[in-house]
């Protein structure tokens, strides 16, 4: 069906008298009908300028654009967003490239070196394609739902099918020296075949460690230009922790920790590790001497450390972002022109607690010899290289099953492995609006006013103006 124009009174037709005037309506030729996300059809000039006055010619525009600005979450149409994803700690280049005095996930592009993974709704980084009224900012944190510590036992990778060695609860240098836990590991102070080194699996929680550092260490600025903040507060006033159980909750159950050690050593393999994790599968009882004068260790099976407590649900990162939700709503809502660097991104404010941050979620621990796993000791001038105590009557005696008193001495270092995932998202969400709207409101003081009115401030200005 045709639209049809104003009224109009006709007094004449081809220079002849016509009927009484009546008003009648004219067709008007139809018009193909265009829509634009987010705001429905373009404005009608004419119909702006024939009003008594533009308030009243722009009120179903206003009203229009008032709703979508005051819409809840759920009804906004666009979201951009970058998230990366770690499938477990990552190199100290990583850490260095990523994750230092900025975080700057925008500005990242499609393929970070060291992130396992990049989910990107930008063609180009950090980038609209369209303009793009922004209402709300997210900032998501998830990390795995589980936490536990596993203890094991650190042994050189096998680069063929091998049986695997013993890996005891406990075990001393006479144990390896002597043959206790096989011929490879003989000569543990001078060049054994193979290294058998106690180690610790810590799973999940060291990534919400660093993630808690992170919401404390660091501001959520957005900058335009050089010296224009948008925000720069705090960046736990906007960040939030998904959920991995019921809210502000966990529990505590076991879990077999089989499956994940797999997964672990998956993950430190394509690494470069030179070292496997083990879990336990014996327990060390005590020593005999013997009848040659040799300590060695005596074990029996055992598998009731397979089986770890755990807790679902995290160690509670929630809490320091307590009435946080998905998505923060700004004050004012913003303009983001397309083709333009947005410019939201991470700055470090607290030092310490970036460098806590930075050292979980780094491989090596940020440690100095750099090697994966790293060894670590009580202090950084205890050496990973000597045992404890000094193999020499009377330190750390044992008393031995058959009844003799011999000195031991245990491995000083413990090797680091860390499992489970982090990632993090950046998102700015709100409507598309064409480059001709945009225009419309940049070169019209009158409309740009109105609409700031009536929208609760909306910022014309965009990033460099």
């Amino acid at each position: 069906m045709a639209k049809t124009s104003e009224i109009v009174r006709v007094s004449s037709v081809n220079g002849k008298k016509a009927l009484p005037t009546k008003n009648r309506l004219l067709p008007r030729p139809p018009e193909t009908e265009r829509r634009i996300l987010g705001l429905g059809a373009p404005m009608d000039a004419s119909k702006i300028r024939q009003s008594n006055n533009i308030r009243e010619g722009m009120a179903g525009y206003l009203e229009m654009i008032a709703t979508e600005v005051q819409a809840p979450v759920w009804n906004m149409q666009t979201i951009e967003q970058v998230r990366w994803d770690l499938l477990g700690p990552v190199t100290d280049e990583t850490i260095t490239a990523n994750f230092s005095e900025s975080i700057d996930l925008f500005g990242s592009g499609k393929d970070v070196p060291g992130i396992d993974k990049v989910e990107t709704t930008m063609a180009q980084a950090g980038q609209t394609q369209t303009y793009m009224i922004t209402c709300f900012v997210g900032v998501h944190i998830n990390t795995d739902p589980l936490c536990f510590t596993v203890q094991g036992n650190a042994w050189s990778h096998p680069t063929t099918s091998s049986a695997q060695p013993p890996s005891p609860d406990v075990f001393t240098l006479n144990d390896l020296n002597n043959g206790a836990l096989g011929a490879a590991f003989v000569g543990a102070e001078s060049a054994p075949s193979q290294l058998l080194i106690p180690a610790v699996y810590e799973h999940g929680w060291w990534a919400q460690y660093a993630a808690w550092m992170m919401v404390l260490g660091y501001n959520l600025r957005w900058k335009i230009g050089q010296h224009t903040n948008i925000m720069d507060d705090e960046l736990r006033n906007t960040a939030y922790m998904i959920s991995a159980a019921q809210p502000d909750s966990a529990s505590i159950s076991q879990v077999d920790v089989v499956d994940f050690i797999n997964r672990l050593n998956n993950r430190y393999d394509s690494m470069g590790s030179a070292l496997d994790f083990l879990k336990i599968n014996r327990l060390r009882i005590g020593s005999v001497l013997g009848l040659a004068s040799t300590n060695v260790g005596i074990f029996k099976p055992d598998r009731s450390l397979e089986v770890v407590d755990a807790c679902f649900g995290g160690m509670g990162v929630r809490t320091a972002l307590l009435g946080n939700r998905e998505y923060r709503k700004l004050a004012v809502p913003y303009i983001i022109k397309a083709g333009v660097p947005i410019g939201l991104f991470f700055q470090e404010t607290d030092a310490a607690q970036a460098n806590i941050m930075r050292r979980y979620l780094s491989i090596t621990q940020a440690s100095d010899s750099a090697s994966i796993p790293p060894l670590i000791t009580d202090d950084g001038n205890i050496s990973a290289d000597l045992p404890d105590g000094t193999g020499v009557t009377p330190v750390a005696l044992e008393r031995t099953l058959d009844g003799f008193n011999v000195p031991q001495q245990m491995l000083s270092e413990r090797a680091l492995f860390k499992g489970g995932e982090f990632k993090i998202a950046l998102k700015v969400m709100g409507f598309e609006v064409t480059e001709c709207w945009y225009d419309t409101l940049k070169s019209n003081p009158d409309l740009a006013a109105l609409v700031q009115q009536n929208c609760g401030g909306c910022c014309i200005a965009s990033q460099g103006a």
